[in-house]
């Protein structure tokens, strides 16, 4: 191999790292103008073409990625969900109702939010509501809420249950999917 078939693919390989695309066809045909047996010579400058490909195909799947508009909410978007012996309901803006139950003389609240998809829920806010009460605001954000409501009688004994899991700003408007209660 002669001192211009590494010229000729020093060449190359330069334009390649600079991130242009060589004409393969005029730097095979400089190479065979060479004269003599330069087989050798022409798989190394096809072995530079592959560097230049590999590095095209490589370059194109971080272009499509930045292109992607990224949410990090819709990685993980738990479905809100609802348990219990009583119906709750959306209401407007952001209140959870139900209905007026006649056994209960009181409500407990419990208001709880889980700062990541693999915690658990934190207790955010605990109140006592009167029995007659029938709705309540849930303080909806970014993060996943869930909604103890627990209804007792005169005698202390739980009468009435709800629990609303995955609530979000995002989730609020979604329909709610009823899992099964064991009362």
């Amino acid at each position: 191999m002669t001192a211009s078939a590494d010229g000729i693919i020093d060449e190359a390989r330069a334009l390649v790292a600079a991130g242009s695309a060589p004409d393969w066809k005029r730097l095979r045909d400089r190479i065979r103008a060479l004269g003599g047996d330069q087989r050798e010579a022409l798989r190394r400058l096809e072995r530079v073409g592959a560097v230049q490909r590999a590095r095209s195909t490589v370059a194109v799947a971080p272009a499509l990625a930045a292109a992607a508009p990224t949410r990090r909410a819709a990685l993980l978007r738990a479905r809100p969900t609802i348990s219990g012996n009583m119906n709750v309901r959306r209401g407007r803006g952001d209140n959870l109702v139900w209905t007026r139950e006649a056994r209960v003389t009181g409500w407990e609240l419990r208001i709880s939010e889980r700062s990541d998809p693999r915690a658990d829920y934190e207790v955010r806010e605990e109140r006592e509501l009167p029995g007659d009460a029938t709705s309540v605001e849930v303080p909806l954000g970014d993060l996943p809420v869930r909604v103890h409501l627990l209804g007792r009688d005169r005698s202390g004994r739980l009468a009435r249950r709800a629990i609303v899991s995955g609530l979000t700003r995002e989730t609020w408007g979604d329909r709610w999917q009823r899992r099964a209660s064991a009362s």
